[in-house]
């Protein structure tokens, strides 16, 4: 999934404020939201921390999927 994301690399240690870290938070919601990514995936993409990315998400009051993936509607 992680191919198909495109997000920018932000280099370990830099810092995001006003305008940047605005843009990249719009950025990571629509990864998250509207193309499935997941959070490891957004991630390991973008160079950011597991939990910088879940701040970004929750900062947006994005409501965050369950562990394990998307859940099949079929049972079985």
């Amino acid at each position: 999934m992680s191919e198909q994301l495109d997000l920018p690399w932000i280099p370990p240690g830099t810092r995001l404020s006003g305008s940047e870290a605005d843009a990249f938070a719009k950025q990571v919601v629509a990864a998250y939201v509207l193309r499935g990514a997941s959070i490891r995936a957004i991630s390991e993409k973008t160079g950011r921390s597991y939990g910088a990315i879940h701040t970004v998400l929750s900062d947006a009051n994005i409501t965050l999927r369950s562990r394990g993936g998307q859940e099949s509607d079929a049972e079985g």
